[in-house]
């Protein structure tokens, strides 16, 4: 057996000594893609494998940051270290602006777009409070390191780098230290070998498990930020240093072009320092030489020094904001852009994580859309560190020419590269623009999704009653309504359309909803039939009383009034006070601040306790409030002189999905919970008693969540269902 494996291995080790790296990456990256779109969910245990290769690569990055960091400014004179911080500052200035330049000219190819959203539990959360200044101040070193805080570790290297400058003994520790950062790098260096395994495993297990579903709703951003990331990383940034140095187009990718597909396949730029250091380094030893007058920074300074600055690959991800206004219909006007992009770039210093949840809240716009950023990270995040590969790249190459003062500032070329910046960036504009028509075109129409929902489950047999009439079979003496049921087979609900999600009537004029689902769930456990009876809002306690129904199931709001005039469960859920206006007027009521700046303010409400109200008019004392028959009426424009709707949130969501024009705002100072409860008929205790104690059992197995996620959240069943693969859905060699 030994003898066979011989050649086989001898093969291996041919194509490994053959291959470079990068392109062994490559073949590892679109296998690994392959092998998830082939065996879908199958894939997702290889995940194990790209942690623990991400975590191998992670694990001496820092500590030589903070070395060679101490290394290099230790060797350099004060004066030089103050002459390449200025030089350096200027191109990473300059590479800000590029990118900027692109986030505000992206958007102005958006087609022209409304929507609205379901409600999401982001609406209604607080954000997290962020500890920025232990993010950038190393109160304890061993903390920032372990805790991953780069800029942190990056100002500790410094003060220590400028500090060693200065001292007369310093040779001896630096001896020690560069020790100790050869040993780090070959450390670096052996696992980066193992990069072609790492990335097939990482690119397989995110192939075969990533939402497709949720990847479609974030098409129009991918295809912009690609763009954006291909005209930066390809176009602007290497052109740039082929205009300014003797470098060619060919060298610049012979430094980037293994960084940039590890970055990409790993989701990590802090892993492929060491690499991007050791290929300018080969750059600058086997084919370019340069003899400058002064001490030439080192290659890491520069590297490890620009790392904990946001890079373009980092900000361009502020294209998300834009796009989230113009994805909820509200883009943003060209006269806020300066402040938006000035306060983004100095936020991004904290990461995404922290700029984008400020960026939206600077902006206006919902909370729950980070929700949606997150989920784009999953390719975003990836390209843009291919990116940033790019970029660190290009800001070392131009720092170090300009150092040896080896720059060249030729008219000619400077023309010809802004002039081939402009035709390349015109040619991506149009092809963007075409591209999103397209994707537009195909994309679902969210009104049509909430038009289009059917029941979860086999509805009972039921009959939908518009023209209420009491019970056709009144209660005999001393029978209860649950009785009366079980005798006829048949409970009577009362319904209003006008409660989204709750009940309505979708594009089959079926009555559907979270408590029409409810009813039919109740109706099925008691193994009854299901008359489903209109009531008017005005006529509700009447109608009780007249016997039109045995139970009351429609997002009914609890108030004083209908505690005091019918029988009632428990509350079965608690929604959230909020307001409704057009999308256009919706920075009017982010705060109380806003609102009460505003004159003539006329609000509705349809169906809120005069407690609530009355809480409302004192937190607004200029406010009118102006009660309404239907919801409906205002998103039909039945009252233009409404400025706003109060409504609960998750009602008001699903309102804005069939108009697409209004906007559901909660103010940061309107913090109220509505209950909704059952109305029972008769005050019957032993019926109400009975719902509540139903109502219970299908929140603890799981119905009710299932139910809400569904028609609140607006989730379908499909998000549970495996990911498509060719192994189960075109081969049918899995179930």
């Amino acid at each position: 057996m030994a003898p066979g494996r011989r050649p086989v291995n001898g093969l291996y080790a041919k194509f490994v000594r053959r291959v470079d790296l990068s392109t062994q990456i490559l073949i590892a990256l679109a296998l690994g893609v392959f092998a998830g779109l082939f065996a879908g969910e199958l894939c997702a245990p290889l995940a194990i494998i790209g942690e623990a290769f991400v975590g191998l690569l992670r694990m001496t990055i820092l500590p030589y940051i903070l070395v060679t960091l101490v290394v290099s400014l230790g060797r350099l004179r004060l004066r030089n270290s103050r002459r390449l911080a200025r030089i350096g500052g200027t191109v990473l200035l300059g590479l800000w602006a590029s990118c900027l330049a692109v986030v505000w000219v992206l958007p102005s190819v958006f087609p022209a777009w409304s929507s609205g959203s379901f409600f999401s539990t982001a609406m209604i959360k607080d954000p997290e409070p962020l500890d920025v200044l232990s993010y950038f101040i190393p109160a304890n070193i061993f903390e920032s390191l372990t805790n991953n805080q780069v800029p942190a570790v990056v100002l500790f290297g410094i003060c220590c780098g400028l500090a060693l400058s200065r001292s007369r003994n310093r040779g001896i520790v630096l001896d020690q230290l560069h020790v100790v950062a050869d040993v780090l790098l070959s450390v670096s260096k052996f696992v980066t070998r193992l990069a072609p395994i790492g990335i097939f495993a990482i690119a397989a297990s995110t192939a075969g498990t990533v939402s497709l579903a949720d990847v479609g709703r974030l098409q129009a951003y991918l295809v912009a930020y690609t763009a954006g990331a291909a005209f930066l990383g390809f176009i602007v940034l290497p052109l740039l240093v082929t205009t300014l140095t003797p470098l060619s187009y060919r060298q610049v990718l012979f430094v980037v072009k293994e960084p940039m597909l590890t970055a990409f396949a790993t989701g990590k730029l802090i892993i492929v320092l060491p690499m991007l250091i050791e290929n300018t380094e080969r750059l600058f030893q086997s084919q370019v030489r340069i003899d400058g007058n002064d001490e030439s920074p080192a290659i890491d300074l520069l590297y490890g020094t620009a790392y904990p600055f946001p890079h373009v690959g980092k900000l361009l991800s502020m294209l998300f904001i834009p796009f989230a206004a113009w994805f909820l219909g509200a883009p943003i006007k060209p006269s806020d852009y300066p402040t938006f992009l000035a306060s983004g770039l100095f936020s991004f210093f904290g990461g995404p994580i922290v700029a984008i949840p400020f960026l939206l809240d600077q902006m206006q716009l919902p909370h729950d859309m980070f929700q949606l950023f997150l989920v784009s990270g999953v390719y975003g995040e990836r390209l843009g560190d291919a990116v940033g590969a790019m970029h660190l790249c290009v800001l070392t190459l131009i720092s170090i020419f300009g150092f040896n003062r080896l720059l060249r500032f030729n008219l000619l070329a400077i023309l010809k590269y802004i002039a081939m910046v402009c035709i390349f960036g015109g040619i991506l504009l149009v092809g963007v623009r075409l591209v999103l028509y397209r994707v537009i075109s195909m994309a679902d129409n969210k009104y049509d999704v909430i038009e289009r929902m059917q029941l979860l489950e086999k509805p009972v047999q039921s009959v939908v009653i518009k023209q209420p009439l009491p019970n056709p079979e009144p209660r005999r003496e001393g029978e209860s309504l649950l009785q009366r049921i079980r005798r006829r087979g048949v409970i009577r609900v009362g319904y209003n359309e006008d409660n989204l999600p709750f009940a309505y009537f979708n594009n089959r004029r079926a009555l559907v909803g979270y408590d029409i689902e409810m009813a039919h769930s109740l109706a099925r456990d008691l193994g009854v039939t299901l008359e489903l009876v209109r009531f008017d809002r005005a006529t509700l306690v009447d109608q009780l009383n007249a016997d039109h129904f045995d139970l009351v199931m429609s997002g009914l709001v609890g108030t004083l009034e209908r505690a005091q005039a019918m029988a009632h469960t428990e509350s079965y859920m608690d929604v959230h006070l909020a307001l409704v206006t057009r999308d256009y007027r919706s920075s009017h009521f982010r705060t109380r601040k806003r609102i009460l700046a505003l004159d003539d303010l006329q609000i509705g409400f349809a169906d809120l306790s005069r407690g609530f109200v009355n809480r409302i008019e004192a937190a607004l004392p200029d406010a009118t409030l102006v009660e309404i028959a239907d919801n409906r009426d205002y998103f039909n424009d039945k009252h233009p002189d409404l400025d706003a709707l109060l409504i609960s949130a998750e009602s008001g969501s699903a309102f804005t999905l069939m108009y697409p024009r209004f906007e559901v705002v909660i103010p940061n100072e309107l913090n109220a919970s509505l209950p909704l409860f059952y109305a029972v008929g008769n005050r019957d205790a032993q019926m109400r008693d009975f719902v509540e104690y139903w109502v219970g059992l299908r929140q603890k197995d799981g119905t009710a969540q299932e139910y809400y996620n569904h028609w609140v959240l607006g989730k379908t069943n499909g998000e549970n269902e495996p990911r498509w693969s060719i192994l189960r859905d075109y081969l049918h060699w899995i179930p």
